[in-house]
């Protein structure tokens, strides 16, 4: 073929050449080819799809690897992996011998020629798309120290065998138990220990008793096995023995500290996603109406504190959850719950009411239409998904923060039992969305009927924890909320701040902003003119940095000498005398640890799937996913072109050029203090006969028509699965190796060589990007209805 055309098109289209609507399906993929080049990709898919009767002979070159492998009556002569390679691509091929087969055998022949002692097979498409799976919160409890002894010990069964093994490395709460074989049993079996070979080595009486242990599961390497166990029950003598043992032996036996690298490597990857996650976690009391506890604020989620605050400056996101919605959103037993929340404020004298309803809300009441089509126009229309969770005090892991203050430590554990559930508030709507809620504008309607999903004007209160983390900005934001007018080009906007800093600030307006980026623009401060009698607040010259695609919120910068600016000047004076009045994202905690036991439990219950970008040698790749300890959503997609169980796959996501649009692209053009850059990808997964993946991604801007993207909604759901994904991407800034710094300074004592590898390893990270299934969101917005769970 003449124009090189992607090879995973090719891949995707040849399955469906068949198919009654393959016209359709290559239309969409091919949208953005003129007429000349989807002729030529065309007849390279029919050509290609040519059945084929030619012998593939490899004898000349690999004929003592060579076997006999006949196949539609044709008889071939290759090496095992080619077989292998030949019936994987009859299976592209919808199980037929075809001239494509042909053509990539030949290719693999020439590939492996002279190699016959290392044949291997060409890489899969989706090998380049394997990445590593952080297991989030598996670090908990795992803080002992752990040393290399081989002793001999008796294993005691409930069922009364006895197995004659040996320890290889050992703590106080465990063991790791070479067996000669691995005997029946159940995980979490009770089993008895003794201590033979250290009886022997210490006359001490305590070991001539046995130890009750748990077994917690079993390796299997190179025909050996080994049993893991954890101890039951409390033995006060034989832990100071232990104790003792293992301290005065340190330097004669090797310390263990592979599972202090793992719980660092864990750590360290939470800590570059949890600040600059974009969703705000929320922590519900117990009973069948939890009420909001606490919220957790981070760098990237200000903004949802931020919308939620009224007129008057006060906190109002409490009222999103008022009793009876909260009842119905209680999940069941070890469940996730997980719904829509859609708002929209009104602003009436000065004062600003919000309205809200989830999707079942609005299905039930029958007033989604008018819903939309009230608030779906306004700039303070705001989408969000809301998952729910039942949690435990025992996730805080309280028992391993360094610091102890016995009453805050009460205090704060008392506290924490007050709270039953941990959810996730996550802005999901994007600007370019707003056209798509589907509603009849010819029918009447009465806006008044909405009034059933306005907000209680009483701010309930409820407390914010700042999370730790490494300052990325130039300088702290402060949360304040003025009026506002700007103007430019003889025309003048009216709205309120957002957040303020001496250098610049973030406002959102009533109407959309007329004007590009770079552009300076004036500003007055009304109400803060009384504070300011000895300076001029009506005309500040700003510089516009940034604004959102509805052009409603902006961000300033000072124009000019930062000395001379008036507004530089007042707002440096305003904070400097109100510190203890504005709230900033370092403010003063009123339980100390709150905040590190709240990061503790929500890691236990990650919602959204973070992706990390590497860069080592080479250009930035993804190189990590971080994965909750339950299934998710996106888990299934996740694993679906995956090769091992403790690998995650992100070709459904980012094939093509999706990788490049989706990560790489923007990544490049934010620095580490930007907001994170979203954008959505629709992924068509389909069901094939051989039951091999097989995925079609795009883009949910790239869509010609509102009606081209149900289409493809609709052919996913008929033909398997549909996903819509939103994915952001935030440039990270220098690891939080403080966080981690206790572990990583044990291990450069027993280990450099891995402490530095670590090191490494996080300071590679470049990126971190969030995958939040949005598919219900799309489907309700569309007016499509969701699959049978």
């Amino acid at each position: 073929m003449d124009s090189e055309q992607p090879l995973h098109l090719i891949e995707q289209l040849v399955p469906l050449l068949r198919e009654k609507d393959f016209d359709e399906i290559f239309n969409r993929l091919t949208q953005n080819e003129n007429a000349n080049s989807r002729f030529l990709l065309k007849m390279e898919i029919k050509r290609k799809c040519a059945p084929c009767r030619r012998v593939i002979d490899m004898r000349n070159e690999l004929s003592d690897l060579c076997l006999v492998h006949e196949f539609e009556g044709v008889t071939h002569f290759m090496p095992t992996e080619a077989v292998e390679q030949f019936q994987s691509q009859c299976y592209l091929y919808r199980d037929s011998y075809t001239l494509g087969v042909y053509e990539a055998l030949q290719a693999w022949y020439k590939l492996n020629q002279g190699r016959g002692e290392s044949l291997s097979l060409p890489a899969s498409p989706f090998r380049l798309f394997d990445v590593q799976a952080i297991p989030f919160a598996s670090h908990y409890g795992r803080q002992e120290e752990r040393m290399h002894f081989s002793s001999a010990m008796v294993l005691k069964l409930q069922n009364g065998e006895k197995l004659f093994a040996k320890s290889s490395d050992i703590s106080l709460g465990g063991i790791r138990v070479s067996v000669p074989y691995l005997p029946d049993y159940q995980t979490g079996e009770q089993l008895d220990v003794l201590f033979t070979g250290l009886e022997r080595e210490h006359a001490n009486p305590i070991l001539r008793s046995p130890i009750g242990y748990q077994i917690l599961g079993e390796e299997q390497k190179e025909g050996k096995f080994w049993l893991r166990l954890v101890k039951s029950g409390d033995y006060p003598a034989f832990d100071n023995f232990l104790r003792e043992f293992i301290e005065h032996n340190r330097n004669r036996y090797r310390v263990s500290v592979d599972y202090l690298l793992s719980a660092a490597i864990v750590k360290g990857y939470e800590q570059f996603y949890l600040p600059r996650m974009t969703g705000m976690p929320l922590f519900f009391g117990k009973g069948d109406s939890p009420a909001l506890e606490m919220a957790l604020r981070t760098e990237n989620n200000q903004h949802v504190l931020e919308y939620w605050r009224d007129a008057k400056n006060r906190d109002m996101l409490a009222s999103l959850f008022p009793a009876a919605r909260m009842r119905s959103l209680i999940p069941a037993r070890g469940a996730l719950r997980e719904t829509l929340i859609y708002s929209f404020t009104h602003s009436v004298r000065s004062h600003l009411y919000f309205f809200s309803a989830t999707r079942e809300e609005l299905q039930q009441s029958g007033l989604a239409s008018l819903f939309f089509q009230v608030g779906a126009r306004r700039p303070s229309w705001r989408v969000y998904k809301f998952s729910l969770e039942a949690c435990s005090l025992h996730e805080a892991d309280l028992d391993s923060q360094s610091e102890s203050h016995q009453l805050q430590d009460m205090l704060m554990r008392e506290r924490l039992q007050q709270i039953g559930h941990v959810g996730l508030l996550q802005e999901i709507g994007l600007d370019n969305q707003r056209d798509e809620f589907r509603y009849d504008a010819n029918q009447p309607h009465n806006a008044n009927e909405l009034q059933r999903f306005g907000h209680d004007t009483s701010a309930t209160p409820f407390d914010i924890e700042t999370l730790h983390y490494v300052q990325l900005r130039k300088e702290a934001r402060y949360i304040h909320k003025t009026a506002i007018v700007i103007r430019h080009q003889e025309r003048a906007w009216l709205g309120w701040t957002r957040d303020i800093s001496a250098h610049g600030m973030q406002i959102e307006l009533e109407e959309a902003f007329v004007g590009e980026k770079g552009e300076i623009i004036t500003v007055a401060l009304p109400r803060l003119q009384d504070l300011a009698k000895s300076m001029d607040l009506q005309r500040l010259p700003y510089r516009l940095v940034s604004l959102n695609l509805s052009r409603t919120v902006l961000h300033l910068c000072i124009e000019g000498d930062a000395a001379r600016h008036i507004g530089h000047q007042f707002f440096s004076l305003l904070i400097e005398s109100n510190q203890n009045k504005l709230k900033t994202t370092r403010e003063h905690r009123r339980y100390r640890g709150m905040a590190r036991a709240l990061r503790n439990i929500f890691t236990h219950h990650t919602f959204n799937t973070p992706v990390y970008l590497n860069k080592l040698k080479a250009a930035p790749t993804p190189a990590a996913v971080g994965l909750a300890p339950r299934p998710r959503s996106l888990s299934r997609l996740l694993q679906a072109c995956a090769e091992q169980e403790d690998q995650a796959n992100l070709y459904p996501l980012f094939q093509g050029g999706l990788l490049k649009t989706l990560l790489l692209n923007p990544l490049r053009a934010i620095e580490r203090e930007d907001k994170p850059k979203e954008e959505e990808v629709y992924i068509a997964s389909l069901h094939s006969q051989g039951g091999a993946p097989l995925f079609l991604s795009r883009l949910a801007s790239s869509f010609a028509s509102l009606e081209d993207k149900r289409r493809f909604v609709e052919l996913a759901l008929q033909q398997g699965e549909f996903y819509s994904v939103l994915v952001g991407i935030s440039r990270t800034g220098r690891p939080d190796t403080s966080f981690i710094a206790n572990e990583l300074d044990y291990i450069a004592k027993f280990a450099i060589h891995k402490a530095k590898k670590l090191e490494e390893e996080l300071w590679s990270v470049v990126g971190v990007g969030e995958l939040t299934d949005t598919s219900q969101a799309t489907l309700f917005r569309l007016g499509i209805p969701s699959p049978p769970a």
